[in-house]
């Protein structure tokens, strides 16, 4: 069991650097005066190197040890996070957190060949249960911890808190763990094909992360989409020539391996819709803080923690496709109900639909995880951990960009015609012509500003507007100055009346804004529906046999 911890602990820490390091990010921004775009590839680098590295780490441990592997990755992973808590300078952060993704793709796909090793066939499930578990409560505390600590110490205390858990991991994991391999693996490595894939995932992971700034349509992004096209391509060929490919392409004939990577990736965009759209919703339409919306979303990773534990075992006696489609399922109809949250909505109807999401994730991943495990060859473990959480990896990028475009392209359309609204208020009002045309003027400089900012609530307040009309009345005082107690007077009685007009206008617009949330929400619903029915094939059928029941092989040539 000690076994089991010290690998659980290195698979903690670097699922942990996903989430917790997010919350600190606006006060990293404050400590080296950057501005949000720059910060973000604190982010993006991470996820990056994570997804580019994870095949070929997990092909490499399978030829020279999951053990030998694993404690390097442990050991980078300390290093990489003490240089990320010494950063001098932001490029050297991001550099520093580029290595640090690529320490935790060598530590991540290793763990589920390391832990299955430890137990009979018959406690796998339990086991990729608590395993699905860990993943939970590291996505749960991410938040929480990484608020406290930069609340209390420093955003620094988010790299150091690595270093004693990697410690421990490591120093456990070098005594007990015995080495294991791919027996059927050799030697040679297959530098072409590891070259191809990585080349290809890193295109396409960059022109998804790329979309929110240049645009789907864009010649740089489409580049980056071709590119990972063409070096798909480069790896398949070079795969079917290898003597000794890093992916064997048989693995690609198992209908369930196919069946449950897909499904996979189908979890994680609707995990994007539960994290990283409703903290969009929290913040910007709830006004709360980074860390209160942080604090909200922990009740999906609990509620999945919990799931992940029942799910694993329950999987193994009724089979995995089942569950994993009804998680799916409820995952779907989660992010559906998501879309019914209006600018009003109290904390406890975001909470209960959150709960809901995280039992659907509970429910599905764990199954899913267990059926790509249990059909294939027991050799093959390493790289099929690779597979599938890379699929995992690349759900949540594929997830956040699709939402990024749509709300973007939601709140456009609603924020224009909130405006549109506000103008026909504005203008059926007692205001002053030239008030009139002052506040319509701000209000959609403020609407701009909004769109590129992505942020309405906050852009466009009655203080904004006061602000601007403060500014003309300066501005009317140097044009007449014997005339100030008339300007004056007339200025307030225009406060008084905007600040009478303010409620209808504000209302619209967090109506507006509601629906542009809700639109998008919906959208990404319908999409998650044919995961529903991919995560059926997930797993082999099963029958009975003398009384006892057997998978039946689904295998596709």
């Amino acid at each position: 069991m000690l076994t089991f911890i010290g690998i659980i602990l290195g698979y903690f820490i670097a699922l942990l650097d996903t989430t917790i390091v997010n919350i600190a990010l606006p006060k990293t921004a404050e400590y080296f005066n950057r501005d949000v775009s720059d910060i973000s590839w604190i982010m993006n680098g991470y996820n990056i190197a994570f997804a580019v590295l994870m095949l070929t780490a997990s092909r490499i441990a399978d030829q020279f040890g999951r053990k030998r592997l694993f404690l390097i990755g442990l050991l980078l992973f300390a290093l990489t996070s003490f240089l990320c808590g010494i950063a001098s300078t932001l490029d050297l952060l991001i550099l520093f957190r580029v290595l640090q993704g690529l320490s935790a793709a060598i530590i991540v796909p290793v763990t589920i060949p390391l832990a299955i090793q430890l137990f009979p066939k018959e406690k796998h499930g339990a086991v990729l249960g608590i395993w699905g578990a860990i993943a939970g409560v590291a996505s749960a505390s991410g938040p929480a911890l990484g608020g406290i600590l930069t609340e209390y110490f420093n955003w620094q205390s988010v790299y150091f808190v690595n270093l004693p858990i990697a410690l421990i991991s490591f120093i456990v994991s070098y005594l007990l763990i015995k080495e294991s391999y791919d027996k059927t693996a050799s030697k040679n490595i297959d530098i072409a094909g590891m070259l191809t894939i990585s080349v290809a995932i890193f295109c396409f992971t960059l022109g998804l992360i790329e979309t929110s700034d240049y645009g789907w349509s864009s010649f740089y992004v489409l580049s980056l989409f071709a590119g990972s096209l063409v070096s798909l391509a480069l790896f398949i060929v070079v795969e079917r020539r290898s003597k000794d490919p890093m992916l064997p392409l048989s693995l690609m004939r198992i209908s369930t391996f196919n069946a449950s990577s897909t499904a996979l990736l189908f979890t994680s965009i609707g995990t994007a819709a539960g994290s990283f759209l409703l903290a969009f919703y929290l913040t910007s339409l709830r006004n709360m803080s980074v860390l209160e919306a942080g604090m909200t979303i922990i009740a999906s990773s609990l509620t999945a923690t919990v799931f992940s534990i029942v799910s694993g075992p329950m999987s193994e006696k009724v089979g995995g496709r089942f569950l994993a489609s009804i998680g799916l399922a409820i995952i779907t109809v989660s992010v559906y109900l998501f879309g019914s949250l209006d600018a009003d909505s109290s904390r406890i109807d975001v909470l209960w639909r959150l709960s809901l999401l995280g039992a659907g994730l509970g429910i599905s991943v764990v199954p899913l995880f267990g059926s790509a495990v249990n059909n294939i060859p027991a050799d093959k473990l390493g790289i099929v951990s690779g597979v599938t959480n890379v699929a995992r990896t690349l759900g949540m990028v594929i997830g956040v960009a699709l939402l990024a475009t749509m709300l973007s392209s939601n709140m456009k359309n609603e924020l224009s015609t909130a405006l549109d609204k506000a103008i026909q208020t504005i203008q059926a009002s007692v205001l002053d012509a030239s008030m009139k045309d002052g506040m319509i003027t701000s209000i959609q400089s403020m609407n701009n500003e909004s769109l590129q900012e992505g942020n309405a609530q906050q852009n466009m307040t009655l203080e904004k507007v006061l602000e601007q009309v403060d500014q003309r009345e300066k501005e009317a005082l140097l044009q007449a100055p014997d005339q100030v107690q008339e300007t004056k007077a007339a200025f307030d009685h225009n406060r008084e009346q905007i600040e009478q007009l303010w409620p209808s206008i504000n209302t619209e617009l967090r109506s507006h804004m509601a629906k542009g949330f809700s639109s998008t929400f919906h959208l990404i619903s319908f999409l998650l529906i044919p995961g529903i029915f991919i995560a059926f094939f997930s797993d082999q059928r099963r029958k009975k046999v003398n009384g006892e029941t057997k998978r039946t092989a689904v295998i596709s040539h």
